[in-house]
């Protein structure tokens, strides 16, 4: 039982106590504690917070580690020893949220406004999700549930065309032809916290190819916005004036990827302005999840 003990020891050494922050703790417990967890019949398990050790000296696989989703299996072979790294299934149900987004947003227009000619391919989302809350619903799987969440969204609606865009004497987004110079581009900036409510499912733990699908329903509210003209011979105009972009949005949302390639899509419900103090057009956007959390 010495050896065992004895590796038990070098595994605590060699493994950092930065792993073990990577995940938040279900308990309150400090990174550096150690639990014994077992100790009988030359078997010892000791228990890290997101991590443990197993030693048995009466079993091929004398030595395991476990941290996070992998764990390493020491096996003696007569002389030989191996080492093998499995993966490990979760516990619980977890969702993709959370993560870093980037794609093209655009609108169908329901009334024809020249100044709202958009450039599509210049017009581009970024969003950080930084927040997500997981609901498992099976009682012996883990890859069906519904996720919830928070995430931080800005989206930069481009412009080609002669117009600046403003409000008329009656309070309604306009777009005021110029005739004294040209327009370089010219843009309106707006950024949403958004909420969703997306029922996933996933290909099971033991399956080779990780792949998801995930829909349902969204709503945001406005944290800011501006507009931004700029002429040709770099001359600048941003204004921060009120264009009437509607305070909330909602619609719906839905996510699709398989191992490192996920897409994502909206579609609201709601008008990019105001109810009668713009054009009507209601957005819709596409594009790619860079990196989930």
């Amino acid at each position: 039982m010495f050896k065992l003990y004895t590796l038990l020891i070098i595994c605590t050494i060699l493994i950092p106590t930065g792993i073990f922050s990577q995940e938040k703790e279900k308990k309150k417990q400090k990174s550096t504690d150690i639990i014994l967890i077992d100790d009988k019949d030359d078997r010892a398990v000791f228990g890290f917070p997101n991590a443990r050790v197993e030693v048995n000296e009466h079993n091929d696989t004398v030595a395991k580690i476990t941290i996070g989703r992998r764990r390493w299996e020491f096996i003696e072979n007569y002389d030989d020893t191996k080492v093998r790294m499995v993966k490990v299934n979760r516990e619980n149900f977890k969702g993709h949220w959370a993560g870093v987004q980037l794609g093209f947003c655009n609108y169908e227009e329901t009334d024809q406004a020249n100044f709202m000619d958009l450039n599509s391919g210049k017009s581009m989302t970024v969003g950080i999700n930084f927040l997500q809350y997981n609901i498992g619903l099976q009682k012996t799987k883990t890859n069906f549930g519904l996720v919830t969440g928070m995430g931080w969204s800005v989206y930069n609606y481009r412009f080609d065309n002669n117009f600046l865009i403003m409000q008329n004497d009656e309070g309604i987004t306009i777009g005021e032809p110029i005739t004294d110079r040209k327009v370089k581009k010219s843009k309106i900036v707006t950024s949403y916290i958004n909420i969703p409510l997306l029922l996933e499912l996933q290909t099971s733990e033991e399956s080779n190819v990780h792949a998801f699908v995930s829909a349902g329903v969204y709503g945001g509210f406005r944290l800011g916005s501006h507009t931004k003209t700029v002429y040709f011979g770099d001359d600048k105009k941003k204004s921060r004036q009120d264009m009437n972009i509607n305070p909330l949005q909602y619609g719906v949302m839905f996510q699709v990827g398989v191992n490192f390639i996920k897409l994502y899509g909206t579609y609201n419900f709601s008008s990019l302005y105001e109810s009668d103090k713009g054009p009507e057009v209601t957005p819709f956007t596409v594009g790619l999840t860079l990196a989930n959390f």
